[in-house]
């Protein structure tokens, strides 16, 4: 699996608070078949996080997983709030990349409706192109989801995440995540993990994924897409 959002660097924004709960985190995600995953740190106005700080603690935890011998790859982006991904200079937007050509960005439940749009014509602006994350999570996705459709058809890719589909955010939450699973919508899915207990969510996840729609979209789901955002170029 690729994992195309998670919090795993550590004393940055609200993920693990120590080192050694990074490295347990980035262990126990190993054992649930994650070989790849892209550190997405908020980017926000909470979480103002440096991107120095977060290029430093990318290097190390890439060393101690290296030493270690984990099979995980560790690439480095960032999650913008919807705030940050309006306000955010070209050069932020681009240095916090998902890869050549997307950004991470986050659908809260509060998240208006014309954020859809006004975020995925501010990436147009650069070449750049939305990612959002948990838009099941947005109370105006789940009413207007045809605003995932036309902001889809511009480029943008749809990502929901494990413990939306475990239940973890509640009902409604749960129930829109699989909408979008079961309609066409959602492009990714990853783990949003925080600590290492949600690794859990994540194995749950997937072999729900894999009892209701098949190996083969759970494939699409969690390997050929996420390698549309997982190229290196320009960074």
């Amino acid at each position: 699996m690729i994992d195309t959002h998670l919090h795993l660097l550590p004393q940055l924004d609200d993920g693990p608070r120590t080192p050694g709960e990074a490295f347990e985190l980035a262990r126990r995600l190993v054992e649930v078949g994650v070989r790849e995953a892209i550190c997405t740190p908020h980017f926000s106005r909470r979480f103002p996080t440096d991107h120095e700080r977060a290029l430093a603690a990318h290097r190390d935890l890439t060393g101690v997983v290296s030493t270690a011998r984990l099979p995980l790859r560790l690439s480095l982006a960032a999650e913008f709030s919807s705030a940050a991904v309006v306000e955010a200079s070209p050069l932020e937007l681009r240095r916090r990349r998902l890869s050549a050509g997307h950004v991470l960005v986050e659908l809260e439940p509060d998240t208006p409706a014309a954020l859809v749009d006004m975020a995925t014509a501010r990436l147009a602006e650069g070449g750049l192109a939305p990612v959002f994350a948990h838009p099941e999570r947005c109370r105006a996705v789940r009413s207007q989801p045809h605003l995932l459709d036309r902001a889809r058809g511009a480029g943008a890719l749809v990502q929901i995440i494990a413990p939306s589909l475990v239940g973890r955010s509640g009902a409604a939450t749960e129930k829109a995540a699989w909408q979008l699973l079961e309609s066409g919508r959602a492009d990714l899915l990853a783990s949003d993990a925080h600590r290492p207990r949600h690794a859990e969510r994540l194995e749950r996840a997937l072999a729900l994924v894999r009892d209701h729609l098949g190996n083969s979209t759970l494939r699409d789901l969690t390997v050929d897409n996420p390698r549309r955002v997982t190229t290196e170029g320009g960074r």
